[in-house]
């Protein structure tokens, strides 16, 4: 009856999740340490540019710390309707420790819900590995550290991102639906509507995975009116009236200010350029021609859009989707590449980075041939469905309509859940010498990612930051 007894951490999780939690800490740790002197800086006023300016981790974006330090609603209000306002209680507890202390706090601060969706993730991985799948204790321990030895999964305990807010979420859906799936229960229409809030709130594509749980969960009882209207349209047209009160109170008015200083700079450039010599305007031109092709080869990393305007702006028809595949949908996202290395793919990055060595491509091989075994294995179990839609839906947006394709191994910790979700149906289908196999493949699989990943990423963290910025 108790909702909070979900996140108590069971014995048998103790030492496992003291191991997780001390590894989390220490990532987050270097990279605080790494960032400590640009970020720890009195105040917003002059000093918030510094965010963007240094900020470039992958693709990644600084707008939470950027929120944390001077609220706003800095995230796409579309995508991410209630995520400003999850920040919010940070940025007042940053006001009063900048007040007290005289630096900006917003690194520790936002550490602290970093290092617990991390951990949180870990531990509902392992919970559905063990009740939902009913992995024997070592396996599901096994695959849980096979997940987090994945590259953007290892990333992604320290970037100040939104992504490992999904993650946890879209864990806590799963081991949830999957305990309902177990029990024979079916959610209830307020149980569904205030998961798919949080879920929706924090990035709207994980409502849908919300919507998905409720169906492959609840099977014909989803399409009864009271559900449809109380846990899908309801909710749906909540979340969309904020977002368009947002858009109207905050986003606008900041949009027009904006445009209204550019066109003053734009003016006074223009009067400053007039009085020019013939040489200066020559030299000014030069440099501006330069400033455009830059633009340009960026602007051609995004590739080409189903149309300018309206949401098909953030969609690409020209990347290439099988190169996409196995450089970075399971690629970079699995194994870093030491090229361009966390290099952002709008700035310095091209699109596609190739592996220096074949074992790499190999490796990537054998992950996905130990998913699809697993898939088959599982072949008939709903959950796994389940989880095999989330990864569906993903895979729509991102190589079908091709958002956010260029990047797509950051948003690898929505979905890349799916790999040892798979593989953990092998590891219940088989018996004998076959599972021993299996678990030493996977042994030896995740003790390379976490030597390859981890040795890579630590001296990344190590370095000078003018060394890679």
């Amino acid at each position: 009856m108790n909702p909070f007894r979900i996140f108590k951490i069971r014995p048998e999780e103790r030492i496992q999740a003291a191991v997780a939690l001390v590894v989390i800490i220490a990532f987050n740790a270097l990279f605080i340490y790494r960032m400590h002197d640009l970020f720890m800086q009195e105040g917003f006023g002059p000093y918030w540019k510094v965010f963007e300016r240094e900020f470039h981790l992958a693709g990644y974006d600084p707008l939470t710390y950027l929120g944390v330090t001077d609220w706003d609603t800095v995230y796409n209000v579309v995508r991410h309707p209630l995520l400003a306002f999850m920040i919010w209680p940070l940025w007042l507890l940053n006001q009063g420790l900048t007040a007290v202390f005289g630096v900006n706090c917003v690194q520790y601060i936002v550490a602290v819900p970093l290092i617990l969706s991390s951990l949180y993730s870990y531990l509902f991985l392992y919970r559905i590995n063990r009740e939902v799948i009913q992995l024997g204790h070592y396996d599901a321990t096994l695959l849980s550290a096979f997940y987090f030895s994945f590259a953007y999964i290892m990333l992604s305990v320290l970037v100040p991102d939104h992504f490992t807010i999904s993650m946890f979420l879209l864990m806590l859906t799963l081991y949830i639906s999957g305990k309902f799936l177990q029990a024979g229960r079916t959610f209830t229409w307020w149980q569904s509507t205030l998961l798919f809030l949080i879920t929706a709130g924090v990035t709207l594509s994980n409502g849908i995975k919300t919507f998905l749980s409720g169906f492959f969960v609840n099977g014909k009882a989803f399409f009864r009116p009271k559900y449809l209207l109380l846990a899908v349209f309801l909710p749906t047209a909540l979340l969309w009236g904020i977002a368009m009160w947002q858009d109207h109170v905050f986003v606008q008015p900041r949009e027009k200010a904006k445009q209204e200083v550019k066109a003053a700079k734009q003016r006074l450039e223009a009067e400053y350029v007039a009085r020019m010599t013939p040489e200066q305007q020559k030299i000014y031109q030069t440099k501006q021609a330069k400033r455009a092709e830059v633009l340009k080869r960026q602007a051609a990393k995004t590739g080409k859009p189903i149309e300018q305007q309206g949401y098909l702006k953030w969609t690409d028809v020209t990347t290439s989707r099988l190169e996409t595949i196995y450089e970075n949908l399971f690629g970079e996202t699995i194994q870093f590449h030491r090229q361009h290395f966390l290099e952002d793919t709008l700035v310095f990055r091209p699109v596609f980075v190739k592996y220096e060595w074949v074992w790499s491509y190999v490796v990537e091989a054998v992950i996905l041939l130990l998913a699809a075994i697993g898939i088959w294995c599982g072949r008939r179990n709903r959950f796994l469905w389940l989880a095999l839609s989330f990864f569906g839906f993903d895979m729509v947006i991102h190589l079908i309509l091709g958002f956010g394709i260029n990047e797509i191994f950051i948003m690898a910790p929505h979905w890349l859940f799916v790999l040892p979700l798979s593989v953990a149906y092998a590891f219940q289908a088989t018996k004998g010498s076959q599972h021993k196999a299996l678990q030493l493949s996977v042994l030896a699989l995740t003790c390379y990612l976490w030597v390859y990943n981890g040795w890579l990423l630590v001296d990344f963290l190590r370095s000078p930051i003018d060394a890679v910025l």
